[in-house]
């Protein structure tokens, strides 16, 4: 077919290719859509981790030391910003790896590594089951005393 002969087919097209599903194919899909969506609940592997949100909600921490920072990190902070945000890996055992900081721009020191590993959280809950979840936690920005 030559060029002006396919757009004309596509213009005369056009109005059909637009319209709306009936209304048997939408409720059609959405019951498809929730078959796979149970079928995919029912099989994931919870020990996967997915984002927090709602849902699912955020792990409950149970136990563990607040972070401290180096004081000379403070110099640069306005007085209002003293906190910061740190994104995690909550997993099912309650244990948190792969943190990293998100502000203010610096990094985690031994000291405060130790720190996250002895936190436990209670896992997330995703429809009333625990599941692994990477999250962002915020705190305030602690000096860490002088020794």
């Amino acid at each position: 077919m030559h060029m002006p002969g396919l757009i004309s087919l596509l213009l005369l097209s056009a109005p059909t290719l637009a319209a709306e599903p009936k209304a048997q194919d939408k409720e059609a899909l959405a019951a498809q859509i929730q078959r796979d969506m149970e079928a995919f609940e029912k099989n994931m592997d919870r020990s996967m981790p997915i984002p927090c949100g709602n849902p699912p909600e955020r792990p409950e921490r149970i136990s563990g030391e607040e972070l401290q920072f180096v004081p000379s990190w403070f110099a640069h902070l306005k007085k209002n910003k003293r906190t910061y945000q740190m994104s995690c890996t909550f997993k099912l055992d309650g244990t948190v790896t792969d943190c990293r900081m998100k502000w203010p721009g610096m990094g985690l020191d031994a000291k405060n590594l130790e720190r996250i590993k002895q936190w436990r959280f209670k896992p997330a809950p995703y429809k009333g089951k625990p599941i692994a979840t990477t999250c962002t936690l915020s705190g305030k920005l602690t000096p860490r005393p002088a020794n």
